[in-house]
């Protein structure tokens, strides 16, 4: 995960460093600034993006403003110490608003919403028929089903089929969000509409179903997940 700080006030700078490495440990990278037009100029991109709100060459507001135009996918989190100011975050579509005096406490909160959020956008290599390998980003899957000759995928995109088996499946998406509800099926919790005895309508308008004895436990599963994305 690569991370940028922005603030032009050194304490800050390094109390968000020192915060942000005692909470995520070794799965980052950390680039500091201590001024917008530097982080502005830079190539990088970032999968998160501390922005301090008050900065002498341009506000955080502004900065956050321009820095979507190049990259749309970046977190945003603003840093200040007026509190009072938060509702203009809305204005910039701020993933957080982060209070710089009590910054340890809702970074830990931030950070773990915001990696729910960045694991949505991860891809899975297939091998599609017809189209060689191809990779698709798991928010855009809905379901797998099991075929004789290989697996069907459901997507956004619509049908594909692949020559991947459903363990091999399962293994690519290593527990994410995606559960593996009967022999022939593999659902993304995400798009789950809803749940009614043992079939499962989902969000693209099919349904299906779920083994008599997954059932139970699948929707301790699915509550899990409906819990985790209400807290993100």
């Amino acid at each position: 995960m690569k991370i940028a700080i922005v603030d032009d006030e050194v304490y800050w700078r390094e109390k968000a460093e020192e915060c942000i490495k005692e909470e995520m440990k070794n799965e980052i990278e950390i680039t500091v600034y201590d001024n917008p037009i530097s982080y502005l100029e830079s190539k990088d991109e970032y999968d998160i993006s501390l922005i301090d709100i008050e900065m002498d060459e341009l506000d955080g507001f502004e900065t956050i403003k321009k820095a979507r135009e190049k990259n749309k996918d970046t977190i945003f989190m603003i840093l200040t110490t007026h509190t009072e100011m938060s509702r203009r975050g809305y204005l910039v579509n701020a993933f957080r608003y982060l209070d710089k005096v009590n910054l340890k406490e809702e970074l830990k909160e931030a950070f773990y919403s915001a990696k729910k959020l960045l694991e949505k956008d991860k891809k899975i290599t297939l091998n599609i028929v017809g189209e060689a390998q191809q990779e698709v980003a798991l928010k855009n899957i809905y379901y797998f089903e099991a075929q004789r000759h290989g697996v069907l995928i459901y997507t956004t995109l619509g049908v594909k089929r692949c020559n991947d088996s459903m363990s091999e499946m399962e293994q690519k998406l290593d527990n994410k969000w995606f559960y593996r509800c009967h022999n022939s099926f593999i659902v993304n919790l995400d798009e789950i509409e809803s749940l009614k005895g043992t079939v499962i309508y989902m969000k693209n308008g099919n349904d299906i179903d779920i083994s008599r004895r997954k059932v139970s436990e699948f929707k301790k599963v699915f509550l899990k997940r409906q819990y985790e994305c209400a807290n993100g």
